[in-house]
């Protein structure tokens, strides 16, 4: 039959590349997001999983002899435990399916779920943020062996259904708007301040990206946050993404200066109807003119005169509510157990979560202050 699905699970680099051509097509067809891209999923590969000792697992479909859907998955290890992901460079990064439109769309998103379900090998599943609504998500959560399903909301500005952007500003509370303003007069009055997107075909622009993990490492450092992000490979990586932007691809990076001296950085991935937030830092020596939250309302002004939403993405923040006024989509986590030994690991964290609790109420609670002058449009 001509037009018959099949299906294919892809394990080998080798053949990953070689659907570069018709993975390409299907992404425009379908209308994928900034991490569907095959040049973000192959750089990822490459770059992250393959060297930290993952494996590919990519589920793909196809109709006759064209591509209908791709859903790029890896094996890894966690801990004791085999487990599968999404190809994705960490947590963050939102689990969907790439899939062509139309009347057996439904049928292709299930029988890639069941694929997924018959895979032997893994212990666990993790499908970080699954979009409520989507067929994907009716999948996960009627399925028997969710041991952890955390659900979480995220802010969204709907520009297409806020006016003008003057009109907009205005209808924000007065009180983070105004303390805006204030934020912004003080650093005009420090000297000359810019506000613009990096040229990253400039070799100059290297010394932003050195400005960036400087300042998120500086900023780990007093949080006690660590991770994959401040890593050798991980900054590679996130060097390569943005030189591959430079010539047409999907992310970019602004920056506020002042005097000509870069004090924050805001990177951004564009969609063609959406602006995702990714990563932001500031220059700490300058927190108390909130640079972080000056640039933000620039770059939220961009997304808003482009006609785009702006998607403020995964984590807290009073700062995402306030712009969004309210607006948000709720994604959840999920995790599955694919085996008995899987099982084993929800058990194991069952009980650390206990022994935590039993801690935590022994322990003598300590107020934490907030900084009063701190932004709530501030990231």
């Amino acid at each position: 039959m001509a037009n018959a699905t099949r299906f294919e699970t892809i394990s080998t680099i080798n053949r990953f590349e070689s659907l570069r051509g018709e993975w390409e097509d299907l992404w425009t067809r379908a209308g994928g997001g900034f991490s569907q891209e095959f040049d973000f999923c192959l750089r990822t590969l490459r770059d992250l999983v393959l060297p930290e000792g993952g494996q590919l697992c990519c589920i793909v479909a196809w109709k006759g002899e064209r591509l209908a859907l791709v859903w790029p998955l890896i094996r890894y290890r966690e801990m004791l435990w085999r487990a599968i992901r999404p190809l994705a460079p960490d947590g963050s990064v939102f689990t969907s399916i790439l899939a062509e439109e139309g009347p057996e769309y439904g049928e292709l998103v299930g029988s890639a779920w069941r694929m997924l379900r018959a895979q032997g090998g893994s212990d666990l599943l993790n499908l970080p943020h699954v979009r409520a609504g989507s067929l994907l998500f009716d999948h996960v959560s009627k399925s028997g062996t969710v041991e952890r399903a955390e659900e979480s909301e995220i802010a969204v500005l709907r520009s297409r259904l806020r006016g003008d952007w003057a009109a907009f500003r205005q209808s924000l509370p007065a009180k983070p708007r105004k303390e805006l303003d204030t934020c912004k007069r003080r650093l005009d009055r420090e000297g000359t301040v810019s506000m613009y997107i990096a040229d990253l075909r400039d070799p100059a622009s290297t010394s932003l990206i050195d400005d960036f993990f400087l300042w998120k490492q500086q900023w780990a450092e007093r949080a006690g946050k660590s991770g994959s992000l401040f890593t050798p490979r991980f900054r590679s990586f996130f060097i390569s993404l943005l030189r591959d932007s430079a010539e047409g691809g999907s992310f970019r990076l602004f920056v506020l200066a002042l005097n000509d001296k870069p004090i924050a950085v805001n990177l951004i991935a564009v969609e063609k109807r959406t602006v995702h937030g990714v990563q932001a830092a500031f220059d700490d020596a300058y927190g108390k003119f909130t640079p972080g939250a000056v640039l933000l309302e620039y770059v939220v002004k961009w997304a808003f005169e482009s006609g785009r939403d702006f998607d403020f993405g995964a984590g807290g923040g009073k700062y995402k509510t306030v712009w969004a006024q309210g607006s948000c989509y709720s994604r959840t986590d999920f995790r599955i157990a694919m085996s008995q030994w899987g099982r084993v690991a929800f058990l194991i964290s069952d009980l650390r979560r206990w022994y935590r609790s039993r801690a935590v109420n022994r322990a003598k609670p300590v107020a934490v202050q907030g900084n009063p002058g701190r932004s709530e449009l501030e990231p």
